[in-house]
């Protein structure tokens, strides 16, 4: 999180820089205008991930076409060396409820499918506000100055969002690994037990 901050500040800071001499106005003026577009934008997050989240479980079922990973993509990831960044990037799944950030109950096909839903709703979220960030122009379509942040500023929360993007895609490839593991293992497990009480009432 404190990297992120960072990396917002230094945002701030560069786009403020950049425009105010264009537009010839005081430096913290500008800077004004480009911390309330962040402002903006992040509460625009925050709105976009609280609505993805109260979508019917249907809506996020790790089943469904659009949220299943193949291999080639998860191995376009990897090459993106993503094994490498990705504890960088914050998980605010405390915010929900539900960490996503650490497997606690592997050998649970229901806790994996629940990590699994959370995961959907979170790549929701990530992808919907990529895009939906670019609504905080809408607050002074008129004002050049606002255009001349809020673009840069809509960008950069683009680009933020998008490796937490990245990571669910990648994490979910594994977990649905890891759970048609576990039923298989949960299956001999329970054909196991079967053989053993058929035995026991044969003799």
């Amino acid at each position: 999180m404190i990297l992120y901050l960072c990396i917002i500040s230094f945002c701030i800071v560069l786009i403020s820089l950049i425009v105010a001499p264009l537009y010839h106005m005081p430096f913290f003026s500008v800077m004004g205008y480009t911390a309330f577009a962040v402002v903006l934008v992040m509460l625009l997050d925050a709105l976009v991930a609280t609505v993805a989240r109260l979508l019917p479980a249907k809506f996020a079922n790790h089943e469904k076409k659009i949220f299943i990973v193949s291999a080639k993509e998860k191995k376009f990831y990897e090459k993106l060396k993503i094994r490498k960044w990705k504890d960088y990037v914050p998980e605010i799944g405390q915010f929900t409820g539900f960490r996503k950030n650490k497997l606690i109950d592997p050998k649970s096909v229901e806790y994996l499918d629940r990590f699994l839903l959370e995961s959907c709703y979170g790549e929701i979220g990530h992808f919907a506000s990529i895009f939906l960030g670019f609504l905080i122009l809408l607050a002074h379509p008129m004002h050049r100055v606002w255009l001349a942040v809020s673009i840069p500023v809509a960008i950069i929360n683009g680009v933020l969002n998008l490796p937490s993007f990245i990571i669910l895609r990648y994490n979910s490839y594994k977990l649905e690994v890891l759970r048609k593991s576990t039923i298989k293992k949960a299956l001999r497990a329970n054909m196991a037990t079967m053989s053993e009480m058929n035995i026991t009432e044969t003799a």
